[in-house]
C-alpha cells in the first residue's frame, strides 16, 4: 500500500471550482476594494454575489480586451478587480491590453482562467495552448492546482498577494481531494506528496490525479515513485526540482496542456542548468484540444492523449530505463 507524506489524504473525488467559489467570497467580505469584472461569463458564487454584492460587479460584455484595461484602471486606482473567463477569452484575446496596461506596471489584477483538454464545450474552449503562452509574461504568477483544497488556498494566496496573479481551474475529469485541511500552502512552494527512489512524478493540476493512480499502480511492479506537486508555475521552485532530480535520477512531467513551453519544459530548463538528468514529457503532443461531454468520452480522449495513469506509468518505466542506461555509458 502507498504511503504518502504528511497532509496528504487522498479522497472522494471533488470540483476545484468549489473551493476557488469559496476563498474568492471570503477575500470580497474582507476587502472591500475587491471587484467583480465579468465579461459575459458568470463568476465564482454567482448567486451569492447577485444577492448581496450587485454593486461591486462590472459587466464588460463580450469585449475581453475592455475587460482587461477596465481592471486595469480600476488597479490604479487603488482597486481589486477579479475577472473569471476561460483562459483562451480572458487572457489570449486580450494579451497585449494584459501585457501593456496590467503587466508593465504590475497593477493588482487577478485572473480565474478556465483551460484544459477534455472540456464539453469544444476546441475553441477547451485551450491547451494557454498557459505555455503565458509563462513568458514578465510579473504574472502562474498557479494551478490540483484539488480543492489547494484552489482554495491558491486562491486566497492570490488574492492578498500584490501583483498580477492567475489562478487556472481546469475542464476535466474531477480530481480526488488531495490534500488536509491544515495543507501549508505558499505560491512559488511545490510539494511533495511522496519521496521515492527510483524515479519522481512531478505533476500539476488535474494531473496529480493520474499520478496518484500511476504511482499505485508502479509500486505493484515493485517501483519507489516520488511525486512532487507543483502548483505555482511562475515563480517555479527549481530547489524542489532539482533535490528531486538528485534523490531519483529520473524525472517524468505530467501536465494537462500542452508539452510546448509548458510544465515539462520548464522542469527540463532548470535540470539542464543545473542538474542534467532523464526526462520524459507526458502532455498534450502539438495538437488542439476535443469536446468531450460525457465519461465515456472524457476516458477516450484521456487515451487519445495519452495523458492516464497507466500512460504516466509507462513513461516512468521509460525513464528509469534512460537513466539506467546513462549509468551504464557512464560507466
Amino acid at each position: 500500500m502507498v504511503t504518502w507524506n504528511e497532509y496528504v489524504s487522498i479522497g472522494e473525488p471533488v470540483m476545484t471550482y468549489k473551493g476557488v467559489g469559496k476563498a474568492i467570497k471570503e477575500a470580497f467580505l474582507k476587502n472591500p476594494k475587491a471587484l467583480a469584472i465579468l465579461e459575459d461569463m458568470q463568476f465564482p458564487e454567482i448567486e451569492w454575489f447577485t444577492d448581496n454584492m450587485f454593486d461591486r460587479m462590472i459587466e464588460c460584455g463580450i469585449a475581453e480586451q475592455n475587460g482587461a484595461v477596465v481592471a486595469a484602471a480600476l488597479a490604479s486606482e487603488g482597486f481589486v478587480p477579479v475577472l473569471n473567463n476561460f483562459l483562451f477569452a480572458s487572457m489570449s484575446r486580450a494579451y497585449n491590453q494584459i501585457r501593456q496596461s496590467i503587466l508593465v506596471d504590475r497593477f493588482n489584477v487577478k485572473f480565474i482562467s478556465r483551460e484544459g483538454v477534455w472540456g464539453e464545450v469544444g476546441v475553441s474552449h477547451a485551450t491547451v495552448e494557454g498557459i505555455g503562452s503565458l509563462r513568458n509574461l514578465p510579473n504574472l504568477v502562474i498557479m494551478n492546482p490540483a484539488d480543492v483544497v489547494e484552489a482554495e488556498k491558491a486562491t486566497e494566496a492570490m488574492m492578498q498577494y500584490i501583483g498580477p496573479a492567475m489562478v487556472r481551474v481546469e475542464l476535466s475529469p474531477l480530481p480526488f481531494r488531495i490534500f488536509t485541511d491544515d495543507y501549508p500552502f505558499d505560491i512559488g512552494k511545490a510539494y511533495s506528496l511522496r519521496d521515492g527512489k527510483d524515479a519522481t512524478i512531478i505533476a500539476t493540476g488535474y494531473m496529480v490525479t493520474e499520478a496518484i493512480k500511476a504511482v499505485e499502480l508502479l509500486e505493484k511492479d515493485g517501483l519507489d515513485v516520488g511525486l512532487l506537486n507543483v502548483c505555482t508555475w511562475k515563480p517555479l521552485d527549481e530547489e524542489a526540482i532539482v533535490a528531486a532530480a538528485k534523490a531519483t535520477g529520473a524525472i517524468v512531467t505530467a501536465e494537462n496542456c500542452s508539452d510546448i513551453n509548458g510544465l515539462g519544459d520548464a522542469v527540463a530548463a532548470v535540470l539542464c542548468e543545473n542538474w542534467p538528468t532523464p526526462l520524459v514529457k507526458v502532455g498534450v503532443e502539438d495538437e488542439f484540444g476535443q469536446s468531450g461531454l460525457i465519461t465515456p468520452e472524457r476516458d477516450e480522449l484521456m487515451e487519445h492523449f495519452a495523458l492516464s495513469a497507466a500512460d504516466i506509468a509507462v513513461s516512468v518505466k521509460e525513464c528509469i530505463k534512460n537513466k539506467e542506461r546513462l549509468t551504464a555509458a557512464r560507466g
